[in-house]
């Protein structure tokens, strides 16, 4: 990385530190810091750090001393090595983090760093807003099927888990990490556009990787999952059992012991999930959706919705989107 975007991002990180959210008494009354200092595990928010209305994100240096208190968040937060070994503590699993590596997590990670030295190590972190983040990956999962019942299943499976995951060293992230940075501090004109489009740019190379990787070798329950996530909208238990040579009744309760859903249940959940996707971030019409999901019946959708959510579709779409 450019020594000096380094020292651009350096100066940026002190001037943010010394009116940083603990002490921002504009935004946070004195009672809200407090409640913050006196949990357990401080769940630090998105406008702590995104106040700049000018960019989609945040991004600075880590600290040395701010780094070894556990916190968490409730956003995305993706971290990358510029320098050092670092060794980072998610969820109390020990993350041996080298040059070039980055890891991105989940809101509400716990996490501290076990080792940091600002003599030898150098970490960027961005704060990837909850909605940024869905709509930077939703571009690439819509044309991507496998992609797409990976996530799903990701956000099904660990809604209430919190999670990371790690990459290693790709030299063309380290590229477009410096385009990131540099469009970040410059803020010139289209730098917004610029920075989702790079950021969609990185998930995409970074979900390549991690799909070649993750493609070799399955067990057989992890194959019936894949093939119930992705073919959602027209699968029933007896076409699943088929397919993979089982006993309705028996692959039934397979499917409760490895997801705690029927499989009834979890078709409906993984519906729900991809319609939320197409509400949020396509313009198709809700009949469309329905359609796409795999409901015949539109009253049926609506209601299943509903009773999820508390709200109709089209207030769904109105109120998030």
């Amino acid at each position: 990385m450019e020594q000096d975007l380094i020292e651009r991002l350096w100066k940026h990180t002190d001037e943010i530190d010394e009116k940083n959210a603990w002490n921002h008494r504009d935004s946070y009354s004195e009672e809200h810091l407090r409640k913050l200092r006196e949990q357990s595990t401080p769940l630090l928010p998105a406008e702590l750090f995104l106040s700049d209305a000018t960019s989609p994100i945040f991004m600075s240096f880590h600290h040395e001393e701010a780094n070894k208190n556990l916190h968490a968040h409730d956003f995305f937060e993706l971290i990358y090595v510029c320098k050092g070994h670092p060794i980072g503590v998610i969820n109390h699993q020990e993350i041996d983090l080298k040059e070039g590596h980055l890891c991105i997590m989940n809101p509400n990670a716990e996490h501290y760093f076990k080792r940091y030295f600002e003599a030898e190590d150098l970490i960027l972190n961005i704060v990837l807003p909850k909605d940024l983040f869905q709509k930077s990956i939703f571009r690439i999962l819509l044309g991507d099927h496998v992609l797409n019942a990976f996530f799903i299943r990701y956000r099904l499976e660990n809604e209430d888990q919190p999670s990371f995951m790690h990459f290693g060293h790709l030299e063309d992230i380290d590229r477009l990490i410096e385009l990131l940075l540099k469009e970040y501090l410059d803020r010139r004109l289209y730098s917004k556009v610029i920075i989702e489009s790079l950021l969609t740019l990185i998930f995409s190379l970074l979900l390549r990787n991690y799909k070649a990787k993750s493609s070799h070798g399955s067990n057989a329950m992890a194959e019936i999952l894949d093939y119930i996530y992705m073919n959602y909208h027209s699968v029933t238990l007896e076409l699943v059992a088929e397919h993979f040579n089982y006993h309705p009744k028996y692959l039934s309760s397979l499917i409760h012991k490895q997801t705690g859903q029927t499989f009834r249940s979890l078709i409906v959940n993984i519906r729900l999930q991809n319609a939320l996707n197409y509400l949020l971030y396509t313009d198709y019409s809700i009949e469309q959706i329905v359609d796409l999901v795999g409901y015949k019946d539109k009253s049926s959708f609506y209601s299943l919705f509903k009773k999820e959510y508390l709200m109709s579709p089209a207030e769904y779409r109105k109120k998030y989107s």
